[in-house]
């Protein structure tokens, strides 16, 4: 009875895990190549990371969507 809830939470980890590590690498590799003050990589990571956190939440919902129907 409890198999069905530990896959999901095991899920939720995993899609948690990459929603986080994703837009990290990301993030960080785009503002190493283009900025080179601390401030500017700073801002720039935090945009980026950010618009490239919502597109992967964005996928991923529409996804289980789809899976739902």
């Amino acid at each position: 009875m409890n198999e069905p809830q530990q896959s999901f939470d095991k899920v939720l980890k995993i899609m948690l895990g990459l929603g986080i590590l994703l837009p990290f690498l990301v993030a960080s590799y785009t503002c190493q190549v283009i900025s080179s003050s601390l401030l500017a990589k700073g801002l720039l990571f935090v945009t980026i990371f950010t618009f490239a956190f919502l597109i992967y939440w964005i996928v991923v919902r529409t996804i289980v969507q789809f899976l739902e129907e």
